[in-house]
Parts: C-alpha cells; sequence; structure tokens
C-alpha cells in the first residue's frame, strides 16, 4: 500500500517498530531506508550520522516530431553521459554529475550545456530536436562511491540500503534482494560488511 506525506523511524527498545506517517503508526519487523540522498535526515534523530550526499544531476528532455523514437536502443558512449528513447517521439539526454551542488534544484546553463553538447557529440541528429523541459535529480553519493547496505549497529530491524549514486538503477535489484534477505533473518548471497553503511 503506498503512502505519500512526511515519516519518521519508530524505535523502541533498541528494536525498530516501524515507521509513522502523517500522524499514522505503520508497524513492521524491520524496516529498510532506502530514502537515497534525503536518508542523513532520517537517521539524524536517532544520533546516526550517514555518510551520504546529494549530487545533482540535470537531465534534458528533447522531442523529435515526425521521428518514431519507441524502439530506438539506449545509448551509454564512453563518458558518464546516455541517451534514452521513449514513445511519443522524446528523447531524454543527461546526466550532469555535480558534488557539492547540495538540494539545490535549478537548472543551470552550464548544466545543460553540458549535457546537449555531449549529447550532439554522439548523435548530431538531434540539434534540430526542440527542448521540452529540464530535470533535476539527487543521486546519493557514499564516499567512494560504494554502496551503503545493512544493519545498524545497536538498533534490531532497521537496515539501510543507499549510497548508489548513477549506479542505483543497475544495482538496485540486487542491492534489494540483499536487503531482503538481511530484513528476514537469511543469509545473505553477498557479505554485507564490506558495505557498512557508516564507514566515514
Amino acid at each position: 500500500m503506498e503512502r505519500t506525506g512526511t515519516a519518521e523511524l519508530v524505535i523502541a527498545g533498541g528494536q525498530a517498530r516501524g515507521v509513522r506517517c502523517n500522524g499514522e503508526m505503520i508497524g513492521a519487523d524491520a524496516v529498510i531506508v532506502a530514502a537515497g540522498a534525503w536518508a542523513p535526515a532520517i537517521f539524524a534523530p536517532l544520533g546516526v550520522r550517514l555518510a551520504v550526499e546529494p549530487q545533482r544531476g540535470q537531465i534534458v528532455h528533447l522531442h523529435l516530431p515526425c521521428a518514431d523514437t519507441g524502439a530506438w536502443p539506449v545509448v551509454l558512449p564512453f563518458a558518464s553521459h546516455y541517451l534514452l528513447a521513449f514513445e511519443a517521439s522524446r528523447v531524454v539526454v543527461g546526466a550532469t554529475r555535480e558534488t557539492g551542488a547540495g538540494f539545490d534544484y535549478r537548472a543551470t546553463a552550464a548544466g545543460v550545456a553540458e549535457v546537449l553538447n555531449n549529447a550532439l557529440s554522439v548523435a548530431p541528429g538531434l540539434a534540430a530536436a526542440a527542448l521540452l523541459e529540464t530535470r533535476i535529480g539527487f543521486r546519493p553519493m557514499s564516499p567512494g562511491t560504494r554502496p551503503l547496505l545493512g544493519g545498524v549497529a545497536g538498533i534490531a530491524g532497521l537496515l539501510i540500503g543507499n549510497g548508489m549514486a548513477a549506479s542505483g538503477l543497475t544495482l538496485g535489484p540486487a542491492a534489494g534482494k540483499l536487503l531482503a534477505q538481511a530484513a528476514l533473518g537469511q543469509e545473505t548471497d553477498l557479505d554485507l560488511l564490506p558495505y557498512d553503511k557508516l564507514r566515514a
């Protein structure tokens, strides 16, 4: 069941008991916090410092009239940028990797120029595309960009899945399986110790 609102962890007797969302208590035997760049604020009331900071990504959406883009491939050139296509003649190009920008939601001239210049160097035919919009996202960056996975010392049933930065879409399914195993008390397919979430 989906909930929308402000959530806080409920911890009692050294055990995660669930979350409170907009005043409603949602009980659980285990809680996995996968809140991306916003996770440090969730852990702060517990006195837990999570080594994650936001990395801003600017992503440009383009429209190619009369082009059937629905079956176009994803393009991942030997760079940090990509091109992917959707139905309705839409092509998405991105993205910047701006560490130190905080939660600044502005699209910047330099960021949009970087994205477009990289896209046009790979696909010059996009020069005629219309600019639809620029979207901003915030990747959760951990030290060394290593995922932060596993339990929180001193609080049973509380797990973290974070710090995957630009690799979240590819690492997410494997990380989710590992965290589900840990939440259920099962042996994980991979030792989570190297992914200690409190690593500074």
